[in-house]
């Protein structure tokens, strides 16, 4: 190949393709008896496929970073003084279990306190109802006028609210009782203390924060032109950083209605099947997404493609010569460089997979090392 051409070909970008000078006989001057040179085309065997129907699975890059699927804050959620901190940092603990607790000294008596006035204020309203029954039977027979009966009834009727008031003090004592014990709400791992015993502490100060690292998500951004073909229960393959080797299932389990902020990336969550020890939030991880699969369907890479117009072709190879084929395309988009194929194509074709500026069908054409 002189160097003339080979410079006009890497101008070009054609890469592994060469072009040379071969004698055949062009069918219009083969019947003068002449011959023609026609320039060749050779191409490397990388560059020549041949279709075959195939399953495909249609897959997107994903990263991000593993979470808790379940973490809390517990807050105080009554003022008063830490007796005792039960737990710390890493302890793992069980749901119901007693992590912190309160002074209640002050909490008991005012409950006992609270019990004997109810007991008293009862017993009063007792007294009362008696008698005012036997004030409407003295006012049905006229024994008493009607604004003594009604006197009595205006007391029985604040006896009454007085009641119904000390036994909702008495029940808000209770449940300050319990709230001064502090219990974790799940099984998980405390992640974080913010208390000592002694500390004096008011209400909503933050406590401890628990997870639950059983169950972790992979939060993931991804571009939103990639949403419309997302949906909940697609599977992926996921390795973390730190535990080489290693290969996670993982659930599309939740998918943001919205995009984030100025990235205008869409934020996913995947809940791992599976995890294994030291595994922890904030950690990274990367795989693959399967969004779709697609059976039995030809498929060529999209730079075999040419367009003229609205009009798709490939070349193929056949009787050693270059054509153009015209073709379908279908919808399907297999990874990031195939293309599937409906029509045009038949399985055991042979197409040249890099793109041929200018080479006219019938050119003659040859794989290299063949």
């Amino acid at each position: 190949m002189n160097i003339t051409i080979a410079l006009a070909l890497m101008a070009l970008g054609i890469a592994g393709v060469m072009i040379v000078t071969a004698e055949t006989e062009a069918p219009d001057v083969r019947s003068a008896g002449q011959t023609a040179t026609v320039k060749a085309v050779e191409v490397a065997p990388m560059d020549v496929m041949q279709v075959q129907r195939q399953n495909y699975t249609q897959e997107i890059r994903i990263s991000g970073f593993l979470q808790p699927a379940r973490r809390v804050t517990l807050t105080a959620r009554l003022s008063g003084t830490l007796a005792a901190v039960e737990a710390d940092v890493g302890t793992t603990v069980r749901a119901g279990d007693v992590i912190a607790r309160f002074e209640t000294e002050t909490l008991t008596l005012t409950l006992d306190k609270l019990v004997a006035t109810t007991e008293a204020k009862a017993a009063t309203l007792l007294r009362a109802k008696k008698d005012l029954e036997r004030t409407r039977s003295l006012a049905a027979t006229g024994g008493v006028a009607q604004a003594k009966l009604t006197e009595v009834e205006t007391d029985a009727a604040v006896l009454k609210a007085e009641l119904r008031a000390l036994r909702a003090e008495e029940a808000e004592a209770r449940r300050a009782l319990d709230d001064a014990v502090v219990t974790a709400p799940f099984d998980g791992i405390v992640n974080t203390r913010g208390i000592n015993p002694g500390q004096a502490v008011s209400i909503n100060t933050e406590l401890f924060e628990i997870v639950d690292i059983a169950r972790l998500d992979m939060v993931a951004l991804l571009p939103p032109q990639e949403s419309a073909e997302l949906s909940i229960g697609q599977m992926a393959e996921i390795e973390v950083e730190g535990l080489p080797k290693t290969s996670f299932s993982a659930r599309l389990d939740r998918i943001s209605p919205a995009t984030v902020g100025t990235s205008r990336s869409l934020q996913v969550y995947l809940r791992l099947e599976q995890t294994v020890p030291g595994l922890r939030g904030g950690m990274f991880g990367h795989g693959t997404l399967r969004i779709g699969s697609h059976e039995n369907i030809l498929a060529v890479p999209m730079a075999a493609v040419a367009k003229e117009g609205e009009k798709a072709f490939v070349r193929t190879i056949s009787d050693g010569v270059v054509r153009r084929q015209s073709i379908v395309l279908g919808n399907a988009r297999v990874g990031e460089d195939l293309v599937e194929v409906r029509s045009g194509l038949k399985e055991g074709d042979r197409i040249i997979t890099v793109p041929l500026a200018d080479i006219a069908t019938g050119t003659p054409v040859r794989i290299a090392g063949r």
